[in-house]
């Protein structure tokens, strides 16, 4: 089995907050207004990347970090996501058949997080033999009750996002190329729509390249790079470098993925 584990924001987890504050990375020094650190909440790692067998498991920990004002504690509960019509939706654990979040256990279930401080929580999950899920999050809910009157207290839920690679199905289709009207204060943005038709989560890295009427090179482009479950559909977009002269366009995008690798063609023109 394999793991990825990421100390990045919050931006890369799920985070739902109602209230001020942010997303801080856990060890990361708290950026300071004023001569005050706002108060943040942090989720370390937001993405793990396990490689495994049906029937297998796994166990991750799981950090928590608490730079508000006040103690927090935090439930566990983890969710299965599921993808319908290439769109990510969430589903209580038990509620589909053969899903991964009704195996998992959380030990402890439940984290008291001082200020200031950080907590690690034991997340195992037993894929059951036969499943199609290949993701899960596991949120950290909590509530920071602020003393006093007329005093409103905030809730929080922070998730880590765990997936699962089972075999080596592994397809991608892509749309055709979209490129946005360039104009005197932006870059032609070209995107494309891509569509994981595997059994298995992929993090495609793609670049393009477009070349002009006569079949010159004028300028290259890297896609943000974006998961993608199985069934899901995203625009993958790459910001044009070059600002370019009114004409028509060719472009060329490749996406690697798995040891594969997909290309495509497509064509634009910039208006005088």
């Amino acid at each position: 089995m394999k793991a990825e584990s990421s100390l990045a924001a919050l931006s890369c987890a799920l985070l739902c907050w109602m209230g001020t504050g942010g997303a801080q990375t856990p060890g990361a020094p708290p950026t300071v207004h004023n001569g005050l650190a706002p108060a943040s909440l942090a989720l370390a790692p937001a993405v793990v990347m396990v490689r495994c067998k049906p029937g297998q498991g796994t166990t991750q920990t799981l950090t928590v970090s608490n730079q508000t004002g006040g103690e927090i504690r935090f439930n566990l509960d983890t969710e299965d996501v599921v993808v319908i019509e290439g769109k990510r939706t969430f589903s209580p654990a038990g509620r589909i058949a053969n899903g991964i979040a009704a195996t998992v256990v959380a030990s402890p279930p439940s984290v008291l997080v001082k200020a200031g401080e950080a907590a690690s929580v034991r997340v195992t999950l037993t894929l059951p033999p036969e499943t199609a899920q290949r993701a899960v999050v596991t949120f950290f809910r909590g509530v920071i009750t602020a003393p006093g009157n007329r005093v409103v207290g905030l809730g929080a839920a922070l998730g880590t996002l765990i997936t699962f690679n089972l075999s080596s199905d592994y397809n991608l289709e892509s749309g055709p190329t979209q490129a946005s009207l360039q104009t005197q204060e932006a870059n032609a943005i070209l995107s494309e729509e891509l569509h994981n038709t595997g059994s298995e989560p992929l993090v495609p890295k793609g670049v393009v390249v477009i070349l002009n009427e006569s079949g010159k090179r004028v300028a290259q482009a890297s896609f943000k790079q974006q998961r993608l479950l199985p069934g899901e559909r995203l625009i993958f977009a790459a910001t044009n470098p070059a600002f370019l002269a009114p004409g028509h366009y060719r472009t060329l995008s490749s996406f690697e993925f798995e040891h594969k690798v997909l290309t495509s063609a497509g064509e634009f023109t910039i208006p005088e």
